[in-house]
């Protein structure tokens, strides 16, 4: 029989910016540290991440001993070292080329049971297929059964062409002799379309007539290359069209853009009649990092670093298709741990729902409860570990419901977790339910909402009465009861700031600030009880990227 689950604690090695460790945390997965030697690149990892996140240096001189121990290794090689536009030379790189021999050195030495690693395509053919004979090898050697398969991004869930090659491994002791992975072919989640991720308004990215380069690109599509092929006039007039000028020969996309690389700048598209350069924070969202991640390093680095910096980077998405399909697999069924935890704790529990003191009652009886224990396990934690648990109701205007301190012993360790629960009650069949609740006058504050948007939403609560001839209600205006303008100014509004709604409303600032989301559904007393309890940075991830 296979491992029942995939375990969730890893450490993010050539972490880049993190675009590996956001696929892996969206799957509910713990970051224990990230290894990283480009300064620059450290800086934004921190601005995503925080400024607590531990880095272990340079790969190539940790000791393994001074890691803590982990279950999960994603990572990448770095990609020059074996690009077909690189210097090629591959594992005989005395700086770069031996990073492979450093990530196995951590793996045999920690036991890391599983990992994800990538790298560009062009290593296939790399010294005539020997290269990567050797990657293989040496995997294999370290004790893991390895699959590789080339992917592209475009097939998950972002509008970016981007080929990269990607190796599973699963330690060989963990599995039957007849264990099989296969690759993922799409991403399971909502696509990102080409127009929801080109939405920079910053002006300077304008690209016409005011600058001398502009000279220098219609000089660009006279070459001989280009020349009688193109008019500027025919190339502005479909929106959204994305122009590559990286080569001698122009080249067109639709609908999508071509691979984001660390030196590629040249990415021009049209915007409402207009040419503009591809920005880094464009190319956060092509690589799937959620939008409220490139508005926390928005102003903070320079345009051109990000551009580099996510030219590197692991897209998301993929990361987080290869890592559930490995769920699935080791479980053994067509549903990721999550899943089967949900499943599990839907037939747990009679008894009504009637507040978050059930919760807190549930947790605080977890030696007792199978309920208590399915929600433990899906918080990440091994119960044979686990000392004791104590929740508490939070008292006061907090985003958390509950509080949960959970003492856990590793190894002699005593260790204390405090984990911060939102608890939400579906309580009729269209599951609608507030998520938050409070006074327009404090969103104002919060979100520094205009006069003329505050005006409107007060009319739409109810704060003023109607100011219409015959409402359909007395008391406040629906939406569709505004003028299309007025209707458009209030989008407006919530879709500019939509990063910072969704995180005060669903996670909230502050000591009480939720770490996790618990919904719970319960109709009917002769009903079961269905939840879900996710992560909160998966969470916003998902709302975040939504209408």
């Amino acid at each position: 029989m296979y491992q029942s689950k995939v375990t969730s604690k890893f450490i993010d090695f050539c972490a880049g910016i993190g675009g590996g460790r956001i696929g892996l945390e969206n799957l509910g997965m713990t970051c224990l540290g990230f290894s990283e030697i480009d300064k620059d690149a450290e800086v934004t990892y921190r601005e995503f991440f925080g400024d607590d996140e531990v880095n272990y240096g340079d790969l190539m001189q940790i000791n393994p001993d001074d890691l803590p121990d982990f279950d999960f290794m994603v990572g990448g090689f770095p990609c020059q070292t074996f690009s077909i536009i690189g210097s090629r030379c591959g594992l005989d790189d005395e700086e770069r080329g031996k990073i492979i021999y450093g990530l196995v050195k951590i793996l045999k030495a920690k036991d890391v049971k599983y990992f994800i690693l990538e790298n560009v395509k062009g290593l296939i053919n790399h010294d005539k297929g020997n290269t990567l004979q050797v990657v293989l090898k040496l995997l294999d050697d370290a004790g893991y059964n390895v699959y590789h398969k080339v992917l592209n991004s475009l097939d998950f869930a972002v509008p970016q062409m981007r080929e990269r090659i990607y190796f599973v491994g699963v330690k060989k002791e963990l599995v039957d002799d007849d264990f099989s992975y296969e690759f993922p072919t799409k991403y399971s989640g909502t696509s990102q379309s080409l127009e929801a991720c080109l939405i920079d308004g910053d002006e300077k990215l304008i690209f016409d007539e005011s600058l001398p380069a502009y000279q220098t690109f219609l000089k660009y599509l006279d070459n001989k290359y280009n020349k009688g092929k193109y008019n500027i006039e025919e190339l502005l007039s479909e929106e959204y069209r994305v122009l590559d000028t990286r080569q001698s020969d122009l080249r067109i996309y639709e609908g999508k853009t071509p691979t984001l690389r660390r030196g590629r700048h040249g990415i021009l598209y049209v915007r409402k009649g207009t040419l503009r350069k591809l920005s880094g924070y464009e190319a956060l969202l092509l690589q799937r990092f959620p939008q409220h991640y490139a508005d926390q390093v928005r102003g903070k680095i320079s345009n051109t670093k990000l551009l580099q910096q996510t030219g590197n980077a692991m897209t998301s998405s993929v990361i987080e298709a290869i890592a559930e399909n490995l769920m699935n697999t080791i479980g053994g069924k067509n549903m990721t741990e999550k899943e089967i935890l949900i499943n599990r704790g839907s037939t747990t529990a009679k008894n009504g729902f009637k507040n978050e003191i059930f919760v807190v009652e549930v947790f605080n009886d977890w030696q007792n409860s199978p309920l208590s224990q399915s929600w433990l396990k899906a918080m990440n934690y091994e119960l044979d570990e686990i000392e004791s648990v104590s929740a508490i109701k939070v008292k006061g205007s907090y985003k958390a419901d509950v509080q949960v301190a959970i003492s856990i012993e590793i190894k002699l360790k005593k260790l204390t977790d405090i984990q911060n629960l939102q608890v939400k009650l579906v309580s009729n069949p269209q599951g609608f339910n507030q998520i938050d609740k409070r006074w327009l006058k404090s969103y104002r504050v919060l979100w520094d909402i205009p006069e003329d948007v505050y005006a409107l939403l007060q009319y739409f609560t109810g704060e003023k009465k109607p100011n219409i001839e015959n409402p359909r209600d007395e008391r406040r205006m629906f939406a569709d009861e505004f003028s299309i303008e007025e209707q458009q100014v209030i989008l407006n509004f919530l879709n500019d700031n939509k990063t910072l709604i969704v995180n005060d409303i669903l996670k909230g600032r502050g000591t009480f600030s939720a770490e996790w989301m618990l919904v719970i559904l319960k109709l009917k007393e002769t009903e079961d009880i269905h939840w879900a309890l996710e992560p909160m940075n998966k969470v916003l991830n998902y709302f975040g990227n939504g209408k």
